[in-house]
């Protein structure tokens, strides 16, 4: 395989710039785009200048009461919609069928953890806790692709999620072909105005107290070649958090909410070049052993009772 000095190549190697390129990592040098082959023939490229990554936020963070049969507090953030978009160039008329574009999504930090009190000391108090710093990939449940929006279960493909390129696609006359790709993402979390201590033999009820909720991610926009390279292009941080106090109202004993300790949906922009190659998930990028967020979040929760106010 020839190198020369207009063309980054998928296989190993680290750039005088110090970026590395490989199945395992990516990231832009000085060069202008990135190419690969199979079986010793030149593919399309990706032309670096083209890649674009806009992100776009809606809403606002809030905790709300969900009214029904069991009062429950709603834990609701912003949307966050990101578009992104590539340019392959070539040949007009090469087939570039089985190129991908599309995200890969880590959660490294979930702390989702409540704690409840009851009316009188005697009635005790309680914590709840679904907390990890488990590094997750959060995609489609039983989903068993890197993906955000998974290919084959997924809801979301082509230029609305995933796009994975179908088998016929060519280049146009020029060369070229743009591609894009979309993530959509809005967590939120719900937390009962009620739970019961089972420490005390007549399991009185301990109302929500407070809770915090802190959900960290890296995003990142990533190509994969037909060759089943991956190619860095673009990351970002962001998060979301939620960490509210809670009171009964004295005449009602309903619970409501108090004071918003801490409301906020942080978000890196404008995006970065290439891979973060952060020290907390470096070179599991790609890693499909790594569980799935939602299965995460869901594992049973670790309860603590008390029989006086300790936990609350």
């Amino acid at each position: 395989m020839v190198r020369d000095d207009s063309k980054v190549r998928s296989s190993n190697y680290k750039t005088s710039g110090g970026f590395y390129e490989s199945a395992t990592g990516g990231g832009f040098d000085n060069h202008s785009s990135f190419n690969a082959s199979i079986a010793g023939f030149e593919m399309a490229v990706i032309d670096k200048s083209s890649v674009t990554l806009n992100i776009v936020t809606n809403g606002s963070t809030t905790v709300t009461p969900i009214v029904g049969p069991r009062l429950a507090f709603f834990f609701d953030s912003p949307s966050i919609t990101a578009n992104a978009s590539m340019t392959l160039s070539g040949t007009a008329g090469e087939n570039v069928g089985g190129w991908t574009l599309g995200f890969i999504q880590l959660k490294y930090i979930g702390t989702n953890r409540a704690h409840y009190r009851g009316a009188t000391v005697k009635d005790g108090s309680i914590m709840v806790t679904y907390s990890s710093k488990t590094l997750c990939r959060d995609t489609d449940k039983h989903s068993t692709e890197v993906w955000y929006d998974s290919i084959n279960s997924g809801r979301k493909k082509g230029s609305e999620g995933i796009n994975k390129l179908a088998a016929t696609s060519v280049l146009g006359q020029t060369g070229s072909l743009n591609v894009q790709a979309r993530l959509y993402d809005k967590p939120f979390r719900i937390w009962p105005a009620i739970q019961y201590n089972t420490l005390i033999p007549s399991r009185p009820a301990n109302y929500l107290n407070y809770a915090v909720i802190e959900l960290l991610f890296c995003t990142m926009l990533v190509a994969r070649d037909p060759a089943g390279k991956f190619h860095m292009l673009k990351h970002f941080y962001w998060n979301a958090i939620w960490e509210q106090k809670f009171r009964r109202e004295s005449i009602t004993g309903t619970v409501v909410v108090d004071q918003a300790i801490r409301l906020q949906h942080n978000m890196q922009r404008p995006a970065r070049d290439g891979n973060p190659y952060d020290s907390k998930f470096i070179g599991k990028e790609y890693d499909l052993t790594l569980p799935i967020s939602e299965t995460v979040s869901n594992a049973p929760a670790k309860t603590v009772n008390a029989r006086d106010w300790s936990q609350s």
